[in-house]
Order: structure tokens, then C-alpha cells, then sequence
């Protein structure tokens, strides 16, 4: 969720904007590694489920720490179950199901812009806060995306963390296709945001994206999703800065954070709900929760500001990094398969957190053919060629 008190800084114009019906296909061949990779259908769906899991439950268990520890972090590590109650809407999920809803059932990546107007008016009328607010509210005047995500009609489009937490399935749906991923994310940030929190749809799709086929630690995968950022933007120099603090405060999670805060927040004036605060938040719950779930959660939550929305992110992270079965064995899950809607009207009132997951895959199988991709059997079994990229910039900084 957003914190309603906030206020914009390090506002940017609006990026140009990558053409609507670019062809994946063709964005992957531009990838100096035109390598492939075979996975079973099955497979894939447990690390898909996985990255939803994760994502929901960071968000919704992250909710009672939401902006509680902004000048200090908590101070102990949160225990907590996995959602015994089930899961349920909410602005760290919901946005995202209901594009994915309405992807799957037209049939289409990218919905165009005017079709989005109308999947918004119907739906975002709760539950909705600052920019993704404002891009809403421009709608009713008339406003088309992505000039509802523009600075010069949204204060907000400059720095707001819809950036990055609106755009986490975009990295689960293309596995081992950053660019594909980080496509599609940034057409839906557009939206409500532009210019650096562009920078951080990249990222984190990309980086996403990369853990379906996991290789190496997940430091190694960040500098990797550097590839997709702007070197001059403020997401490679978070990412840069929160690598250093970790390898000079390997033990001490909390001299990391209180340094970051330092620099991002109080130097260089990043509100507490802008992406590079935000995303140094997730960055150091990665790095300290050593690839351990339940750990990485505990971080995200203790280290503050946006709590939920960063906890989501590394659970999405992670989810997709280890897999489903991985998380539902670890002794803190409770989860039913249960998703309630009390939010989006246009979707089911009530839906299978399983069957949310088959949604997203039904969607990944597109993303994996209009990428160069095919079915195929692996020994003797549903499966996927996946045409792998690298990731790259698609949107620069002015």
C-alpha cells in the first residue's frame, strides 16, 4: 500500500514511450545470447505459483508494518504465519490481477491504452492511492494512459513506488526473458508513473524474470538486472550502494540500513515511498535473508518505509527463485487456496490462489510464443522451449 501523507521529489519528465505492439520475438533476437531452454509445463507452474505466493503473502502479512519504522528499523526480526486466513485484495496484489484477469480472457500482452480506461473505471474505484489515484482521476477527465502517468498532469508519476510494486508478475510470466518482462511492465507502470520509477519496473522484472532459471547467488542476478537500467539512474546507483553496505556490514542489517537512510532519504531527499528508498528496503532483505524465505520477509518487513509493498516484492522474488513446493513446506505456511475480491468488481468474487496461478501461466505460454518460443515435450511431458535474453535497457533516462 502507499503512504497517504507523502509528498514528490526528484520529479522527471516522461520517458519515451516503447511502441505498444514492439515484438518480443524481435527483442530477444537482439540478445547476444540466443541460447534456449527446455522446462516442463509443470515445473514452470510451481515456480509461477511460487512467485504469486510469495508475493501475496510478503503483502498482506507486511500490512501491520507499513511505514511503522521510518527513522530506525524495527527492532527485532517479525514472526509471523503465512496468510491462515487466506488471501484477499489489495493494492499490492489487485492492480495486477485485474490486468492479468483481462489478459488471459482477451487474449492479449499489452492491452491498448483506451481498453485499459475502461478496465479502470469499471474496477479502481477503491482502494486505489497517489499516483495510481491521480492517473484514475485523470481518466474521468478524459486523460488516456501514459499520460496519466505523465509529471506534467501527475506530481506523484516522478518517484511513486507503483514502479515497482505494480509490476512484479510482468518478471513471473516471462521466464528467462527480461526483456519481454520488463516490456510489458513497463507498459502497465506507465499508467501512473514515469521517468526514474521506470528505471525500477526494469529492474525488478528483469531480475524476476532471471530466477525462473536461477544461476549462481542472487547477488550475481543483480548486478545481472543491472544490464536492464540506465547506468545514470538513481536504481543502478541504489543497487550499487546497498551492495557496498552489505559487504562492509556483512552481520549488521541494521548499520546497512540506518546508512542507507542516510544517503537516500536524508541527503539526497528520496520520500519514504519513492522507489530507490524502497528498493534499497528489498535489496538488503535479499542480500541478509541469504536466499531463506521466511528470513528474507522478516527483513523486508523490519527494515521499514513501505513494508508491505517491499515485502511483497521479495516474496515475488523469492517465490519464483525457489518454487512453490519449496515455500508450502516451510513450517510458517498455513495458507488455504483461497483468494477473496472484495475490490476489483469485474473479477470473480472468490477464486483458488491455484487457479490465479494457472491464470498467470496461460499467460506466461503467450508471452513464451510471441517470444520466439514453443510447446515441446520434455521426456515425454508438456513442456516449453524458452528463447533465453539478456537483459537490456528499453527505456532511458532524458
Amino acid at each position: 500500500m502507499i503512504n497517504r501523507k507523502t509528498t514528490a521529489t526528484n520529479g522527471s519528465p516522461l520517458l519515451a514511450t516503447v511502441p505498444l505492439l514492439m515484438s518480443f520475438a524481435a527483442a530477444g533476437a537482439e540478445s547476444p545470447d540466443s541460447a534456449t531452454r527446455d522446462v516442463l509445463r509443470a515445473e514452470l507452474y510451481d515456480r509461477v505459483y511460487g512467485g504469486w505466493v510469495g508475493m501475496l503473502i510478503g503483502g498482506l502479512e507486511g500490512l501491520p508494518h507499513e511505514f511503522k519504522y521510518n527513522d530506525e528499523p524495527r527492532a527485532t526480526l517479525p514472526e509471523f504465519e503465512f496468510l491462515p486466513g487466506g488471501a484477499r485484495t489489495d493494492d499490492d496484489n489487485d492492480f495486477e490481477w485485474t490486468h492479468l484477469w483481462f489478459m488471459d480472457k482477451e487474449g492479449v500482452l499489452k492491452l491498448p491504452y483506451p481498453r485499459i480506461v475502461e478496465i479502470w473505471k469499471a474496477n479502481m474505484n477503491q482502494g486505489i492511492w497517489v499516483a495510481n489515484k491521480k492517473a484514475r482521476e485523470l481518466m474521468d477527465e478524459g486523460v488516456v494512459p501514459p499520460e496519466t502517468g505523465s509529471l506534467t498532469n501527475n506530481l506523484h508519476a516522478g518517484y511513486n513506488l507503483s514502479g515497482q510494486f505494480c509490476v512484479e508478475s510482468s518478471g513471473l510470466i516471462a521466464p528467462g526473458m527480461p526483456q519481454a518482462a520488463a516490456d510489458i511492465g513497463l507498459h502497465y507502470a506507465r499508467i501512473a508513473v514515469s521517468g526514474e520509477p521506470l528505471q525500477a519496473t526494469q529492474f525488478w522484472t528483469s531480475l524476476i524474470s532471471l530466477q525462473a532459471f536461477p544461476n549462481g547467488t542472487l547477488d550475481e542476478a543483480l548486478v545481472r538486472a543491472l544490464a536492464a537500467v540506465d547506468p545514470r539512474s538513481a536504481m543502478a546507483a541504489t543497487v550499487a550502494d546497498v551492495r557496498r553496505l552489505y559487504q562492509q556490514h556483512p552481520q549488521e542489517w541494521k548499520a546497512a540500513r540506518q546508512a542507507f537512510r542516510e544517503e537516500w532519504a536524508v541527503h539526497r531527499k528520496w520520500n519514504g515511498n519513492s522507489t530507490p528508498v524502497n528498493g534499497g528496503m528489498v535489496l538488503l532483505a535479499l542480500l541478509y535473508g541469504q536466499d531463506d524465505f521466511y528470513r528474507t520477509l522478516q527483513y523486508a518487513m523490519a527494515l521499514g518505509y513501505d513494508a508491505d509493498c517491499n515485502a511483497a516484492t521479495a516474496g515475488a522474488v523469492l517465490g519464483y527463485r525457489l518454487g512453490f513446493k519449496h515455500v508450502a513446506a516451510l513450517p510458517q505456511f498455513k495458507m488455504p487456496d483461497r483468494y477473496v475480491n472484495k475490490t476489483r468488481p469485474s473479477l470473480p468474487a472468490e477464486s483458488k490462489v491455484s487457479d490465479q496461478a494457472q491464470t498467470l501461466l496461460r499467460v506466461c505460454e503467450q508471452v513464451i510464443l510471441a517470444s520466439g518460443g514453443e510447446r515441446v515435450g520434455v521426456n515425454g511431458q508438456p513442456g516449453y522451449r524458452i528463447r533465453l535474453q539478456e537483459p537490456r535497457v528499453l527505456a532511458e533516462l532524458p
